[in-house]
């Protein structure tokens, strides 16, 4: 986390301030349009920053189950948003507060494991 922050997002004080969350997702199973911030469980003043999703089995043990950013500019995407096939053992970083979910499951099992890094507020 300490090198993608240097690299892409230059926030200060970053830490892993609360417990990772595994998941897992069967078939109709979906998360619905989200943003990480405001629900974060640690003592204020820190704050969720930035959120990382890890695929933990193989993607040809389930089918869709994609995570999706919203953004109608960064894919070639029917919907116009980032849509983040994983490869297992592969993990995405994303800014927190951007709006994101988890497609529906439409057969087999997905296992994800997903944290949360934060620090001071946004400035």
């Amino acid at each position: 986390m300490q090198n993608v922050n240097i690299n892409h997002f230059a926030f200060d004080n970053m830490q892993m301030n609360e417990p990772g969350q595994y998941t897992e997702y069967s078939k109709g199973d979906f998360y619905n349009w989200h943003i990480d911030i405001g629900v974060n469980a640690a003592p204020m003043p820190l704050v969720r920053k930035i959120s990382m999703s890890l695929l933990l089995n193989d993607p040809k043990e389930f089918e869709g189950g994609e995570l999706e950013i919203f953004s109608r500019s960064l894919s070639d995407d029917p919907t116009g948003n980032l849509v983040q096939p994983l490869k297992q053992g592969q993990a995405f970083f994303f800014a927190s507060f951007l709006v994101h979910r988890v497609r529906p499951i439409t057969s087999g099992k997905r296992k994800a494991l997903v944290m949360w890094f934060g620090g001071t507020p946004l400035k």
